[in-house]
């Protein structure tokens, strides 16, 4: 801060010399005496005569929503409380010469809202408040219809809320704050944010160990009662041909539930990695959290030429677990240091260039074992992997070439590089106890672009890119990818429009493999398994858009998602493994079609109409081996649904400060091959409003 004070005392004898450029951004006030300030009377005069005018507007909004829901609703309208209520709105904006003012707030129900205030005086302080609230319905889930056996273990499904229902609110509340001082060409802010989730949601768990035992899955309730606080300062100071910034925020996380604790069998199989012993014992715990972090930016003028930024970042994160049968994940933290420098220019306006680097570096730390209370291991204490630090850079470049004012040209290139530290298998004496990660991964992306308008009205747009991986980390990951994409437009003004697009990715990975751990043989090298992997992905829009006739519009769209995936997978119910061939598919159609029409300066009539086709399918190859098959896996995964919507508006124009309107809307979710979830909910609303 010492540093930023001095640089400050030292750009405001550079910035005097620079007043009549930016008097406005240093706060620089004129100099009685001085030829500028005689000529400036006038204008102040005439300005001070123009600051009298003053303007309010106030928007009031009353009505009555009603809600019929058939069976389950909340997949047909997952975001909505489904209880019928009153609705208000209203917004209030004030104009004036010194200050502005603004409300504006809309009400559902005491669950879903929305409201914003703002206030600026002179642009010299300025302050938001906000808040929003939304409802989120959360299935219930059913575990399997009964007990069953494979092999010489037995399972056994227990629900204990079978007609719980669950939904959770989220809200999120913001108040921020802006300061300029007139003596410093500095601007202060200050801002607090929080977000928190109530209400209650379906946890589901297991006491299974893979043995010859009883294991059993569980599903309750779990009340959810979690809140983030955030808390940012910011200083941003103009330094003559340097912009300085620094940012501290700290940013807490909370679960205000009790964690959950429920009785477990003994484990004691000599084959299990850790023997325990049964009781009540707790489980499922989201620890508390805390980070905080320190960022120091520079940039130069952002007015063209040549352009340079930099920024560091110095920041913690903590692990703040309340855990009592288990100590030792609070003594768990992550340093982050993160840089970045950006450099950019631009000859003219046909040619510009940028350059820019990043660094990730995370140094994780956790204890070697972790204590528990007497009685729980059998043989205590419990070895913990070493954290891995990694390391991640980035460089890009990218140029952009314009030939022409209706054609550009853009390149771009990618380079990343993924470093882990203690990335080899972990060994606890005798036994292989994980599987292990590349230590290092580079990464390759190439971008090329071309942006064209060929006709007045036509917009144009083609990109291709390529990224290869030498060594992907995850089963999931690629070794080469390829992405194309064409976009085009064309409009008429008045009359009718259209925009397609159309985006394909494929993905190969030949060499992809993964490591499956034995617990019946933990001393033996663990065996590997080859997961070759081709991903196919197309996304496709379509919108038109066209005018009948007279005060008619009309528009329809399409869109498809499809991706594709064809993969061996790994059977874990066989030891030590057996991969055998699947795939898997998944694919969204939506068909959309809006009118609007306004019958005359009263009367506006609008009408949507939607339906969303989407299914999905995981087909494994059929094999058998032993006592397990994958025969049925298909037939109790695929998932084919239907989703409709309807709405209709009516808006009519009382007079000249009143109106109303009636609102109707149907949602449907219709689900083939399983109903539990199946439903519609129906909606009417009807409100008043007026403005003066």
């Amino acid at each position: 801060m010492a540093v930023i004070l001095t640089a400050l005392a030292g750009g405001i004898a550079w910035g005097a010399g620079q007043a009549p450029t930016e008097p406005a951004d240093l706060g620089a006030a004129s100099t009685p005496g001085t030829d500028d300030a005689e000529w400036r009377l006038p204008q102040e005069q005439e300005g001070a005569l123009a600051r009298t005018d003053s303007h309010t507007v106030i928007d009031v909004l009353a009505g009555y929503r009603v809600l019929n829901v058939n069976r389950y609703g909340g997949r047909a309208a997952e975001y909505d409380y489904l209880h019928s209520g009153p609705v208000m709105g209203g917004a209030a904006n004030y104009l004036g010469p010194d200050n502005k003012f603004s409300l504006d707030g809309k009400y559902l129900n005491d669950r879903d809202f929305q409201g914003e205030l703002s206030f600026d005086h002179k642009g010299i302080s300025r302050f938001t408040l906000q808040t929003e609230s939304l409802f989120h319905n959360l299935d219930h889930l059913q575990l399997f219809s009964g007990p069953f056996t494979a092999g010489s273990a037995s399972y056994t499904p227990v629900d204990a809320d079978p007609a719980a229902v669950y939904g959770v609110r989220v809200q999120q509340d913001l108040a921020r704050f802006r300061y300029k001082f007139a003596w410093l060409p500095v601007h202060l802010n200050l801002q607090y944010w929080r977000m928190f989730r109530e209400g209650t949601g379906q946890l589901r768990f297991a006491d299974q160990a893979f043995e010859g035992t009883q294991n059993i899955l569980y599903a309750a309730s779990r009340p959810i009662d979690r809140q983030t606080h955030e808390g940012r300062f910011e200083i941003d100071a103009h330094l003559g041909l340097l912009d300085v910034i620094y940012d501290f925020r700290i940013r807490e996380f909370n679960e205000h539930s009790a964690i959950p604790r429920d009785t477990f069998l003994p484990r004691t199989d000599l084959s299990l990695m850790m023997q325990r012993n049964g009781g009540l014992l707790q489980h499922d715990e989201n620890p508390d959290s805390r980070f905080h972090a320190h960022t120091v930016r520079l940039h130069t003028s952002m007015s063209g030429g040549l352009v340079g930024a930099a920024s560091y970042t110095y920041g913690r994160r903590e692990n703040l677990s309340n855990l009592s049968d288990f100590r030792g994940a609070d003594q768990t933290y992550n340093i982050l240091q993160n840089l970045a420098v950006d450099l950019s220019y631009t000859s003219c306006q046909f040619f510009s260039a940028a350059l820019k680097y990043r660094r990730q570096d995370v140094e994780r730390s956790n204890p070697l074992t972790l204590a528990s209370s007497s009685g729980i291991v059998v043989n205590p204490p419990v070895e913990v992997r070493p954290a891995m630090d990694s390391q991640k850079d980035v460089i890009s470049a990218v140029l952009s070439l314009r030939p022409a004012a209706t054609l550009t040209f853009k390149g771009e290139y990618k380079g990343e590089l993924f470093s882990r530290e203690d990335s080899d298998a972990w060994r606890r004496p005798g036994e292989v106890a994980t599987v292990g990660f590349p230590s290092r991964s580079v990464t390759h992306t190439g971008t090329f672009s071309v942006l064209g308008r060929p006709v007045r009205g036509l917009k144009m747009k083609a990109q291709y890119k390529y990224s290869t991986t030498d060594a992907p980390a995850y089963a999931t990951g690629y070794e080469e990818k390829h992405e194309g994409a064409v976009q085009a437009s064309y409009n008429a003004p008045n009359r009718w429009g259209v925009i397609a697009g159309v985006r394909v990715n494929r993905e190969n990975s030949d060499h992809l493999a993964i490591t499956a751990i034995n617990p019946q043989a933990l001393a033996v090298l663990p065996p590997t398994y080859p997961l070759s992997r081709q991903r196919k992905g197309v996304t496709s829009t379509a919108s038109l858009w066209f005018v009948p006739w007279n005060k008619v519009t009309v528009t329809g769209s399409y869109t498809l998602l499809r991706t594709s995936i064809d993969q061996a997978v790994l059977l874990a119910s066989v030891l030590p493994g057996l991969a055998t061939l699947s795939d898997y598919t998944s694919q969204a159609q939506v068909y959309s079609v809006n009118a609007v029409y306004q019958h005359n300066d009263r009367l506006d009539l609008s009408l949507a109409l939607q339906q969303v086709h989407s299914y999905a399918d995981f087909d494994p190859q059929f094999l058998v081996s032993g006592a397990s098959d994958t025969s049925g896996i298909k037939e109790i995964s695929r998932l084919k649904t239907v989703e409709n919507s309807v709405s209709a508006r009516a808006d009519y124009r009382l007079a000249e400060h009143f109106s109303c309107s009636l609102e109707y809307a149907f949602r449907e979710y219709d689900e083939k091959y399983n109903s539990l979830f199946n439903g519609s909910v129906n909606s009417v609303m009807i409100s008043m409003a007026t403005k003066w």
